[in-house]
């Protein structure tokens, strides 16, 4: 049985211990922190997150969301991006989707999937966004076999920061 992972998907909670086991994984994917941001993305409304740990407790990968709501700075960001008609459409009753990382040793065998399901299955909210790399091929193709579709190309939240699609699902 060499080669085969026992996985399981786990609850992101306050631990602090897993917030910086998360954290490392992010920078290794990144090259940047995310646990400040975790930790405030936490008290939001709706908050959901999930780590997929390996059978020797490594963490293979993770992802979070919370309800997209007026006041938040991504969503006020993607408001004014939308305009009226799309922000009905797609912010009204929303689920932000915000992170999904894997481990580089252990893309393309469908972990990403996975945490993405988990994520969304007991969401409420009629729909979910995210955004993504414009560039991001392997990102992009995910979504799209998943069902996203493309709501706006390209999207620059920054003035210093590469172009993003921001992509949309109905649940």
């Amino acid at each position: 049985m060499e080669g085969i992972r026992l996985v399981r998907v786990v609850k992101i909670d306050g631990d602090e211990g897993l917030l910086e086991s998360i954290d490392g994984l992010y920078r290794r994917v990144w090259n940047q922190s995310i646990k400040e941001r975790l930790e405030k993305h936490m008290k939001y409304d709706g908050f959901r997150g999930y780590i997929m740990k390996s059978d020797d407790d490594e963490i293979i990968g993770f992802s979070y969301g919370y309800i997209s709501r007026s006041g938040q700075y991504y969503h006020d960001l993607l408001a004014n991006e939308l305009g009226p008609i799309k922000y009905e459409k797609w912010l009204e009753d929303c689920f932000e989707f915000v992170e999904l990382a894997v481990h580089p040793n252990h893309r393309n065998q469908g972990y990403g999937t996975i945490l993405i399901h988990e994520l969304l299955k007991e969401v409420t909210n009629k729909t979910t966004v995210l955004t993504t790399q414009v560039n991001n091929s392997s990102a992009r193709n995910l979504y799209q076999r998943l069902g996203w579709l493309v709501v706006k190309e390209p999207f620059v939240p920054s003035k210093n920061d590469s172009p993003y699609v921001i992509m949309g699902k109905d649940l």
